[in-house]
């Protein structure tokens, strides 16, 4: 399959997923095309399906009908063009209808809360607007607009106002994210700092709360560009700092965002620390989440919750040589994979099937029995269907340095010479996909493994 057809199709099943017209993501690609950056088809496929719900957020806020004929046909209009795919005529829209509430008023104090509201959740479907391209310029667009919003609003409905300095920073953190250009991180935090310095922890405990759970957010995704790991460190202090002041009944979703917010940046730090305080607290803090969670009223994040929990109970039981924790880390795993459709999710999917050969592998350390090395074996093989080394090098790196290591384990449990031979081979191209694909802390994490594999090969040639 060439590369152009795996593009095709991954643009195709993106919008079947999400129910969103091919014409607006091939807009967004054309974007991406004129911004010259060039990410891999698995990284593209992560930035299309956020847009696709982006597209689907917008078309949810502009559906509602209203008593005003110039609003239903002005967002008739910008709806019309959303599902076209043609971004500058939402826009025109949406401005002139901005025009219509503020009817032809400039000082916002005279002006009605409702209008103030109404031409500022305008002003921010405008920023949504230029979100939907893929280039920095555009998220800058997006963030000035989002403080434009917050400014409209005011004083009129403060809750609304301050989400609108939400979104300002993330935009701005979107430029990091999505393009890796850590000025874009380093601005937003500078953005959520002065938001903090305006609030009260006691008075405002809610909104300094979400604050410092956007700050986390973005501490965190510098920490990944940079590889400072102090910012991960600032970033689980926001965490603990929030859930500290933060009631569960004060703001329900937002102490469960808080919770899960620590657990993403707490467990592949604790796995890199080797640090089982640091998973303990991580699996406790989503113990506690999931034991106050509706998974009918969430299902996609009380699922992420679920294959978090395993991950971490997964390094734990690791660690500890802990079955049990290990037994539960799979049940977590495999919970989750039933719920997810191979064809319409390949790459998260492949991910699972990866997570669970590792604690199959695990398990298979502690059995006398091979055929948990195999099932890990076969599991692993499952996982390199999807991430095949031409579509996401590094992915089939990680699953293939996985698998060769469970082979090894396997081949000495067997002493077969030969499969330990292909393992170790298998292992060392692992490696160097991972130095192709230029990412130097995830080399060192295999050599790692290949030196373990070679101790055992070493092991197996004196037996």
């Amino acid at each position: 399959m060439t590369s152009q057809t795996d593009m095709s199709a991954m643009i195709a099943r993106i919008a079947d997923r999400h129910d969103v017209p091919l014409a607006v993501l091939l807009a967004t690609m054309a974007s991406l095309v004129k911004s010259g950056v060039r990410p891999n088809l698995a990284r593209l496929e992560q930035l299309l399906g956020r847009k696709a719900r982006e597209v689907v957020a917008l078309r949810r806020r502009l559906s509602p009908p209203s008593q005003d004929p110039v609003v239903d046909e002005a967002r008739r209009k910008a709806s019309r063009a959303l599902e076209a795919g043609q971004f500058a005529e939402i826009e025109r829209a949406l401005a002139q209808l901005e025009l219509h509430f503020f009817g032809g008023m400039t000082d916002l104090s005279t002006m009605p809360a409702d209008r103030r509201v109404a031409a500022g959740e305008t002003r921010s479907d405008r920023a949504a607007t230029a979100l939907l391209e893929l280039s920095p310029t555009a998220c800058r667009e997006a963030s000035q607009r989002y403080a434009e919003a917050a400014a409209i609003i005011g004083l009129a409905d403060i809750p609304r106002s301050r989400d609108m300095a939400l979104r300002q920073g993330d935009a701005l953190a979107r430029i990091g994210e999505d393009f890796g250009d850590a000025a874009g991180f380093e601005a937003a935090i500078e953005h959520f700092r002065r938001l903090l310095n305006g609030l009260d922890n006691l008075d405002d405990t809610a909104a300094w709360a979400a604050v410092q759970e956007r700050l986390a957010r973005t501490l965190a995704g510098l920490a990944g560009l940079t590889g400072e790991e102090r910012r991960l460190t600032e970033a689980l202090a926001c965490c603990r700092a929030a859930l500290d002041d933060l009631r569960h009944e004060q703001a329900p979703l937002l102490w469960r965002a808080l919770k899960l917010r620590f657990a993403r940046i707490a467990i592949p730090l604790a796995e890199e620390r080797e640090d089982d305080a640091l998973l303990e607290e991580a699996i406790s803090a989503l113990a506690t989440a999931l034991a106050r969670w509706n998974r009918d009223g969430d299902e996609v994040r009380w699922l992420e919750a679920e294959q978090l929990i395993s991950r971490g109970r997964a390094a734990l039981g690791r660690r500890t040589s802990d079955l049990a924790l290990l037994e539960r880390a799979f049940n977590g795993f495999n919970r989750v994979a039933k719920t997810v459709n191979r064809q319409r999710e390949p790459l998260r999917w492949a991910e699972l099937q990866d997570q669970m050969g590792g604690v199959l592998a695990a398990m298979g350390e502690r059995y006398s029995e091979s055929v948990v090395l195999e099932e890990a074996v076969a599991a692993f093989d499952a996982a390199l269907e999807e991430r095949r080394r031409e579509r996401s090098p590094q992915l089939w790196a990680a699953s293939a340095a996985n698998q060769g290591l469970a082979s090894m384990q396997l081949a000495a449990r067997r002493k077969d010479q030969g499969l330990a031979q292909r393992a170790l081979l298998q292992i060392a191209a692992a490696v160097e996909a991972m130095r192709e694909a230029g990412n130097g802390a995830e080399v060192a994490a295999l050599q790692k493994k290949l030196i373990q594999a070679g101790s055992l090969a070493e092991a197996m040639s004196r037996g």
